[in-house]
């Protein structure tokens, strides 16, 4: 199968590997998907493990470990900020995709 350089095939990534990538819990993480930050990627017939996450959601996680980690931003904090940010990456997403057209 050949892949289209400028438009790769999505990653997934279980929760325990972005747990690892990101320093948060698996606890911490679904109290991120509760609260509407990310979502994981739909089930994916190819593989057992229960949460994966998308490339995008990956990006949003480290987006907000970061804040969390280096700028002491709490489950407060990150509330105000989260939309913010999930909308940034969408405008970012939007850009990628028209550029590549």
């Amino acid at each position: 199968m050949n892949e289209d350089p400028a438009n790769p095939a999505p990653s997934f990534h279980a929760i325990e590997e972005v747990a690892l990538m990101t320093g948060f819990s698996r606890h911490t993480i679904a109290i991120f998907c509760r609260q509407g930050f990310v979502a994981p990627a739909e089930e994916r017939p190819d593989t057992e493990v229960e949460w994966t996450f998308d490339d995008d959601a990956l990006r949003m996680l480290r987006h907000l470990a970061q804040l969390h980690h280096r700028h002491g931003l709490d489950l407060d904090g990150l509330r105000l900020v989260g939309p913010i940010l999930a909308e940034l990456e969408a405008l970012r997403s939007e850009v990628r995709f028209l550029r590549r057209r």
